[in-house]
Order: C-alpha cells, then structure tokens, then sequence
C-alpha cells in the first residue's frame, strides 16, 4: 500500500525548463518593422514602371487596354497578331476592313509612343460614339477569327489610376447599354499612382502624379 508521502507526491508540480521567446519576437517584429518602413519609402520616392504592351496576351486571348486617369482614358489596342488574321481570310472586303483596321491602331500607337508630355495630357474624354465603335469593332474581329478557327480573342483590359473612376465607369455604362460588349470579356486592374508608364522600351511617360 503506498504511503501517504508516495500519494501526495503524485500531485506535486514537476519542474519543467522553461524557454521565453520574448527576445526574438522583439527582434523579429522590429526588423519587419524596418523592412516595412524601407519599403514605403522605396515606392514613394521610386516610381515602378508598367510596361503598356501593345501585345499583352494569355493564351490566345489579347487584351485590348483601356487605361483609365483622372483626365480621361487612353486606349492601348494589340496590332500584331491581327496582321496574322488577315492573311486567313478570304474575303476581300473583309480582309480590307481589318488592314483598315490594322492602319488605324498602328498609327495611334505610333502617335502615343512619339509623345513627350505628361500622360495625363494624352488623356481623352470618353466618347460614346467613339467607345461604340470600338467595341463594335472588337466584336467583328473575333467573330471573323472564331469563323475560320483562328486562335484570337480581343478582351478589353481596363488599367484603373487613383481617381480614374468616373472616366472607367463613363465607358462600362456605354457597355452595359451595348449588344456588341456582352460578348467581349472584360479584365480589371488597379494602377498605384507612383507608377510610370513605358511602351514597348520607349522613353518612359510619367503621370503628373508619379513624376518626380
């Protein structure tokens, strides 16, 4: 039978080697705090670069941007792998209204690369005819590229600046009133204020707001 010695000592606390993390959570959570601190002020006083391709694809999908700025909107639309449509197609007229196509993109492109100002100069007020149009013409080109089995969509990515809201919803109201949009897929992404904006390694055009 145990003694009474033996019970009491079943219940006695045994001694355990206790380690306190105190020290390197302290050490932890002020590096973090440093780094935090260093990276605020790396993308205050060091504007990021967005390249603006004028061929950003996913899979065979091409985004036809859209970027949206306090001021108004600017279109980035894909060219290249139109010219690869066209030579598929067989109809004349048709073949004609996409090169029609083709000539005009280019040229826009070719106008936003050569300019030297800021962006927020670039900027356009949305237009609905004009929006109306484009989104008519997207529709044509992938219904002719989904007629001869080519690989090619046309979705509209939307590039949203700080404050760009009222020029972004302008257009998606045009949008939602349009037959031609309910069969285009829409892509969102939201822009920081301190980024620039580069095309294609061309010399970099800042935003009032991201310049330095």
């Amino acid at each position: 039978m145990a003694t009474r010695t033996r019970r009491y000592a079943r219940y006695l606390p045994e001694k355990k080697l206790e380690i306190s993390l105190f020290p390197f959570l302290s050490i932890f959570l002020s590096v973090m705090g440093v780094l935090s601190f260093i990276n605020i002020l790396s993308s205050i006083h060091t504007p990021q670069k967005i390249e603006m391709a004028t061929q950003l694809e996913q899979g065979y999908k091409v985004a036809f941007q859209i970027f949206s700025l306090p001021e108004g909107i600017i279109i980035v639309p894909p060219v290249s792998r139109l010219e690869d449509l066209q030579q598929v197609i067989d109809d004349t007229d048709v073949r004609d209204e996409i090169a029609s196509i083709i000539v005009q993109r280019k040229q826009f492109i070719a106008d936003l690369k050569a300019y030297k100002g800021s962006v927020d100069d670039f900027a356009i007020e949305p237009d609905i005819d004009k929006i109306s149009e484009l989104l008519k013409e997207i529709r044509f080109i992938n219904e002719e590229a989904l007629k001869h089995n080519f690989l090619y969509e046309e979705f509209i990515l939307f590039g949203i600046y700080p404050d760009g809201g009222k020029a972004y919803h302008k257009v998606r109201n045009v949008m939602a009133r349009s037959q031609d949009a309910s069969s285009i897929s829409v892509g969102l992404e939201p822009l920081d204020a301190n980024w620039t904006l580069n095309i294609d390694g061309t010399p970099t055009i800042k935003t009032q707001q991201g310049a330095q």
